[in-house]
């Protein structure tokens, strides 16, 4: 009851307060709802915003959450879910790795070469099953953390499949075969059923869209 009288105050004053608990992937989470959420803090002091970042399978049963984002499709009936974010994918390697160790010149060649990219056992994300984008590759080096992923491959580790929008904030990190290897997925966006009228969740929503949109180019790159 509380809750509902605060957000009805807030929507009133035209301002949002309380506590936010907001959960993404590592690096969508990092790099995209971050600089979202703290400008709409910004905007309104008496709001705290949590955000819990980790690229796993959604627990959909999980509580204590407000607004979450995740690879792939959301089903479940106390949710209510939308695409906020398609994004893409390539494999990369550093210049370096490149001159000790040439490029795959096509994807059969790439199993030659040490990949980098999730703890396959721990991740379980369909959406990001290595077999579903390089038949027949293993990761060398795997973490569950995707800027381990991008550092790894900054250091000549391995090629990684990596999203565009992380690698290419990197010059160093070349892209290979483009044409061949251009994963498209998505991200996105959940509530609970009964938050939808929240005007918190809604300013949230509208915040990480607006971002979104601003950095298409770096989430779907034109492929070269």
């Amino acid at each position: 009851m509380q809750e509902a009288v605060d957000a009805a105050v807030g929507e009133v004053a035209g301002a949002l307060r309380g506590r936010v608990r907001v959960t993404a992937p590592d690096g969508f989470g990092t790099l995209v709802v971050t600089p979202a959420l703290a400008r709409l803090r910004m905007q309104h002091p008496h709001l705290s915003v949590e955000l819990l970042t980790a690229t796993r399978q959604m627990n959909l049963q999980q509580s204590g959450f407000d607004v979450a984002i995740a690879v792939g499709a959301t089903l479940n009936s106390r949710l209510v879910s939308e695409v906020i974010a398609p994004y893409s994918m390539g494999i990369y390697a550093a210049e370096e790795y490149i001159r000790e160790y040439g490029a795959p010149e096509s994807i059969d060649d790439v199993r030659n070469h040490p990949i980098i990219f999730f703890v396959d056992s721990l991740l379980q994300v369909g959406d990001l099953d290595i077999e579903r984008h390089l038949p027949g590759a293993t990761a060398q080096f795997m973490s569950t953390n995707i800027f381990a992923h991008v550092e790894a491959t900054r250091a000549a580790g391995g090629i990684g499949l990596l999203p565009a929008f992380m690698a290419s904030r990197h010059p160093e990190l070349i892209r290979l075969l483009p044409r061949d290897v251009d994963i498209h997925l998505n991200f996105s966006l959940a509530v609970r059923r009964e938050s939808l009228t929240n005007p918190t969740v809604k300013a949230i929503r509208d915040a990480i869209h607006a971002e979104v949109a601003r950095r298409q180019s770096e989430l779907l790159p034109p492929v070269k």
